[in-house]
């Protein structure tokens, strides 16, 4: 698969199939976010995975979803992973460059999801103190910062063409259709010398 083509499918999916994802899928996702760039070398991220149906469905009421709309999967269309992303409480990094580190890490996981025909969506909207329970994270070494939810996508994601006054995506949920609008080039480049 070329690089274009990897990224135009690589989207946030939030409907999946009941398709188990093993362990060794979730290491080769987490072998990506390792190569990913960290500023200062720091590399003060850490990952938990969790591929326990039992675990998943713990987790899945705590999480909100596709904050523009009015929707959310149900228990039947929710993930069969997730990986979360905490970052170490001595870290040496300001907060704004610890998000970039996480936005490169997280990119990486999800490309190299899609390139192993799975999806994903980056979940910021869950309740950090229970899913750090539920997953035995230790909140005097590591903050939760961002949970990927993982699986197979139900769903198609669609580009469509978009523009300034109206960016929010909409979904066709008895097709299983999710739309998101992009602006065009034009639309982005401010200046060409």
């Amino acid at each position: 698969m070329n690089l274009d083509n990897l990224l135009t499918i690589t989207r946030s999916y939030r409907s999946f199939k009941n398709q188990n994802i093993p362990s060794n899928i979730l290491m080769s996702l987490i072998s990506a976010a390792r190569l990913s760039a960290s500023a200062r070398n720091s590399q003060t991220l850490r990952y938990t995975l969790v591929s326990s149906e039992e675990i998943c469905n713990k987790i899945f009421p705590l999480t909100a979803w596709a904050g523009s709309i009015e929707w959310n999967p149900t228990i039947e269309e929710s993930p069969t992973a997730y990986i979360l992303i905490s970052s170490l409480i001595e870290n040496p990094l300001s907060q704004i460059t610890l998000g970039i580190d996480i936005g490169i890490a997280a990119q990486n996981i999800l490309l190299k999801a899609s390139e192993l025909n799975l999806g994903g969506c980056f979940i910021g909207a869950f309740n950090k103190k229970e899913i750090s329970n539920i997953v035995e994270l230790d909140l005097d070494r590591f903050n939760p910062q961002l949970l990927i939810a993982l699986g197979k996508p139900l769903e198609k994601v669609i580009l469509i063409e978009g523009n300034e006054l109206n960016l929010r995506y909409y979904r066709d949920t008895e097709n299983f259709k999710h739309f998101v609008p992009k602006l065009s080039l034009e639309n982005l480049v401010l200046k060409k010398f």
